[in-house]
């Protein structure tokens, strides 16, 4: 049997296994809902998009508790220490396949079939998730990448908060210590958490991305946070350069700290809520390995600034959610043009995505989503790139069912109508930007 009928027979087979596992119920029961006693859809549409009491539970540092707790103290001092006794770990696994339209001719790192391949997993996290004390919690995730090998820190967002009164007004006030700009974020639109949530390791992507979707893991920021009378919600992070397992020449290297500044609205009305917000960082920054990245140097500046909005509904059959988002990002090549990196001693690049979530029972599920990217022409930075431009476009269809609350299966097709540059011949090679086309077939199990 050829490599696409067995490929054939396994969206057969996973399709046949959602269709007969239809008719099973059962509550998911992740380490969030174990420490709160609450089903996961009280906070997630479909894992891992928030709704409005999930966005309230992590502004308020992911203490709220319903269960038997062990306690030191009491309720007139105080409480010393306060944590479920359960612990607060929990683990998920991704397993997925992903198959090319044209595999590109000598890419054996795609797949040993040169077409992508069957990763299992392609992620793997445990996690721990829960309050340290009665005022204090964590999102902590360590995650082994199939593409890498090898275990390392992820998102992770440690949160010290509390709840006070402002002239009559609810305030909940707090301070995050994360590693990834946007994962403390309690809106699915920004970068960290935003759709497409999974995808393989293995498909052709674009080149290029904003300063903001690319730092995740590579630093550490304090910042400080307030969300006031429901309706406000403003932040102040300052993020480090840190390093995991040394860097790789070319990588961005922060000097000093990268201010990142966060304000949004938002309103919620019974089984709606809206928001629109924005948000920035600016950063100093040289490439690891420039002859010229000495305490003298001449510092090249990014900085990006993004507006973003989301609608959302949920009731208690059907789901919806509306979001996007737009990234202006402004590149001042001090150093890189002296390097002989870029052409141009300025540049610009941008980036735009939406897209459209309906679920129905939080059980089936279809998102649409958009995305667009364009820059600069500059013959030295992009001359890997057609016309030397970023430029890439396309469209995502995902189709989920989550026969229980803590498993999803999910379809996900891309279809590129520009690829790093151009629609056609975009590697002077004749290659398509619809050749990377890609077809993913996931399972993602969380317990």
């Amino acid at each position: 049997m050829s490599s696409n009928s067995l490929k054939a027979v396994l969206i057969a087979s996973l399709t046949g296994f959602w269709l007969w596992s239809i008719a099973i119920p059962v509550q998911a029961l992740p380490t969030f809902a174990r420490q709160t006693g609450m089903s996961c859809t009280a906070c997630h549409t479909a894992y891992p998009e928030l709704t409005s009491f999930g966005r309230d539970f992590k502004l308020e540092g992911y203490v709220a508790q319903n269960t038997e707790q062990l306690k030191d103290g009491s309720d007139e001092k105080g409480y010393r220490l306060s944590f479920s006794q359960n612990p607060p770990i929990a683990a998920m696994m991704q397993i997925a396949d992903t198959f090319i339209q044209t595999p590109p001719p000598g890419v054996v790192a795609n797949g040993s079939d040169k077409n992508g391949q069957l990763e299992f997993p392609s992620q793997f996290s445990l996690f721990y998730a829960g309050a340290l004390s009665p005022k204090m919690g964590a999102f902590v995730q360590v995650t082994y990448d199939s593409a890498s090998g090898s275990f390392g820190f992820d998102n992770t967002d440690i949160r010290i908060a509390d709840k006070y009164k402002l002239g009559g007004t609810d305030l909940v006030a707090g301070l995050t210590l994360n590693n990834n700009p946007t994962v403390q974020d309690p809106f699915n639109t920004l970068p960290a958490w935003g759709f497409p949530y999974a995808g393989g390791n293995t498909a052709m992507t674009p080149s290029t991305g904003t300063l903001v979707e690319g730092l995740g893991g590579g630093v550490g920021g304090l910042g400080v946070y307030a969300f006031w009378n429901h309706l406000l919600y403003a932040e102040f992070c300052a993020y480090r350069n840190a390093p995991q397992g040394g860097e790789a020449t070319g990588d961005p290297d922060i000097q000093g700290y990268a201010p990142y500044w966060r304000v949004a609205l938002t309103q919620d009305f019974d089984e709606h809520s809206i928001e629109a917000g924005a948000f920035g960082i600016s950063t100093n920054t040289y490439p690891n390995g420039d002859p010229l990245t000495d305490p003298a140097a001449p510092l090249d500046a990014i900085s990006d600034v993004g507006v973003d909005a989301q609608y959302q509904y949920v009731g208690k059959e059907h789901s919806i959610t509306l979001k996007g988002s737009c990234i202006w990002e402004n590149q001042n090549w001090a150093n890189a043009v002296l390097a002989g990196k870029t052409t141009n001693a300025a540049d610009t690049f941008q980036s735009l995505k939406g897209d459209l979530t309906y679920y129905y029972e939080g059980k089936i599920g279809a998102t649409v989503g958009y995305f667009t990217t364009t820059g600069s022409n500059d013959p030295l930075l992009y001359a890997a790139m057609s016309n030397n431009i970023p430029d890439s476009a396309g469209w995502i269809l995902e189709l989920n069912y989550l026969p229980w609350d803590n498993t999803k299966f999910s379809l996900q097709y891309t279809a590129y109508s520009k690829f790093d540059g151009s629609a056609d011949n975009y590697d002077g090679a004749g290659r398509n930007a619809s050749d990377n086309n890609t077809l993913m077939a996931m399972a993602w199990l969380m317990y």
